[in-house]
């Protein structure tokens, strides 16, 4: 999870981790990709950062082997169609905004999202 908020990264990864889930949290990019040369999650989550840097980050994510199958989900407050339709062209597989998803529902989300990714 990639989140530069503390306060609601510690809220969802709280919940993930309550689910049954292992969370990393970074709050920047830099720190994510120092992650992502360690391990290769099923999942990357992450919110949108003002620069723009994390819709790169994400189709980097997509073309290394080691971590191209991961599911990529944004979490973010922006929700405007703009941003929305710049991360759908990187390869997000969903987009959930924070203000329409509690912390239960993401994680249901998310678990279900995974389980019809690993089905296909």
């Amino acid at each position: 999870m990639i989140d530069p908020d503390a306060y609601y990264a510690k809220i969802y990864a709280n919940r993930f981790e309550s689910a049954g889930w292992k969370v990393w949290v970074e709050s920047d990019i830099a720190a994510a990709k120092k992650r992502l040369k360690r391990c290769a999650p099923d999942v990357v989550l992450t919110d949108l950062d003002p620069d723009g840097e994390a819709l790169a980050f994400l189709t980097g994510v997509r073309a290394e082997p080691k971590t191209a199958k991961a599911l990529q989900i944004v979490l973010a407050k922006l929700g405007d169609r703009k941003t929305m339709l710049e991360a759908q062209e990187a390869g997000v597989d969903s987009y959930l905004l924070k203000g329409h998803f509690s912390p239960s529902d993401a994680v249901k989300k998310v678990k279900r999202l995974l389980e019809e990714k690993t089905t296909l």
